[in-house]
């Protein structure tokens, strides 16, 4: 049987959006109409999408105070609005992992088979409750995000470090890549959802890939791909495992140390596996020594099934992955 959400006298279509909302605060029948497109009182995934989240952090500014705000101002003012909100995620997140890790710990000491399902379903149980969370976060911080783009965009600003509008001439034109690709999509409810999100992040953020793509000569789309893989596109957070961005100037001074402080293999404008190929050697071959297809750029497809490495050093051949794989992103953009 289905959960019914309702905030007020509106019902909320998923289970993710629900408690992104509440942790946004948004109680108010008056608030919940504005993204109710179609005055029926459900509000779909589609409409909560459309939130303008700045709108209900600075209701209470003026019109004038906003007007007269410089565009730096008005950015400081976005991020100050979402960090707290963000942390409180970010811990509850750490928190949840920390309690399935005990978890895994006990699975291998378990002294018979019902004890053993018993710590499996607690640990399927938690990852649920952290996909949930994953998904407010994804949603909170594309917000902010789009944001400060269009922000950037409307300024026609150029960073300090000049990452900004680059010219990208030195990139080779991806239409001379080989995009025949040798799969299907299998895609859940969850991933299709995701695949949307991912892509309109593309769309939003587009130039500042390019940016990095010019400095580092990997594909703008397959450093956007595996920015959603490490951070669901935070730029917030550093390419190499969703981090913080301590230490570095900027995202794109990151991305560019993490493209490029290993070698992960040449890629070939003629030849799409080699991007998978780079993807793959980038999260590291642990699943290509176990035999099985790397979910880092499988998920969702025809070529994968099962199995995850879900904490450090310790591998579910049971559990399927929902994030979105390296390939799905790919053909998205590409196809």
């Amino acid at each position: 049987m289905s959960e019914n959400y309702k905030i007020g006298s509106y019902e909320i279509s998923t289970k993710a959006y629900y408690e992104a909302l509440q942790n946004l605060g948004v109680s108010s029948d008056e608030n919940l109409k504005k993204l109710d497109v179609n005055g029926d009182k459900k509000l779909t995934e589609d409409e909560l999408m459309a939130l303008d989240l700045q709108e209900e952090e600075t209701a209470n500014n003026t019109t004038a105070t906003t007007n007269n705000m410089s565009v730096d101002e008005k950015i400081a003012q976005i991020e100050e609005a979402y960090e707290e909100k963000l942390l409180a995620m970010y811990e509850q997140l750490d928190q949840l992992r920390d309690e399935r890790l005990q978890i895994y710990n006990k699975i291998g000491a378990s002294p018979d088979l019902e004890t053993y399902k018993s710590y499996i379903q607690q640990a399927n149980s938690i990852t649920e409750q952290m996909n949930g969370v994953n998904d407010s976060i994804v949603s909170l911080m594309m917000t902010a995000e789009n944001q400060i783009t269009n922000l950037k965009a409307s300024a026609s600003l150029v960073s300090a470090d000049g990452t900004y509008n680059v010219s990208t001439s030195n990139v080779t034109p991806l239409s001379n890549a080989n995009v025949n690709f040798n799969f299907t999509e299998n895609l859940s409810a969850r991933q299709q959802s995701e695949l949307s999100q991912f892509k309109a992040n593309w769309e939003q953020n587009k130039s500042r890939y390019q940016s990095v793509s010019a400095q580092t000569g990997v594909p703008a789309e397959l450093i956007a791909a595996i920015h959603w893989r490490e951070a669901s596109g935070s730029f917030n957070a550093r390419l190499h495992d969703g981090g913080s961005l301590s230490g570095y100037s900027s995202w794109e001074a990151a991305a560019v140390n993490a493209l490029t402080e290993n070698s992960y293999g040449n890629i070939s404008m003629n030849d799409i596996t080699t991007w998978y190929d780079f993807a793959e050697r980038y999260n590291g071959l642990g699943y290509r020594n176990k035999g099985v297809s790397s979910p880092y750029v499988w998920a969702g497809t025809t070529n994968y099934t099962s199995g995850k490495y879900v904490a450090d050093g310790v591998y579910d051949a049971g559990y399927v992955d929902q994030q979105l794989g390296v390939a799905v992103m790919l053909k998205a953009l590409l196809g």
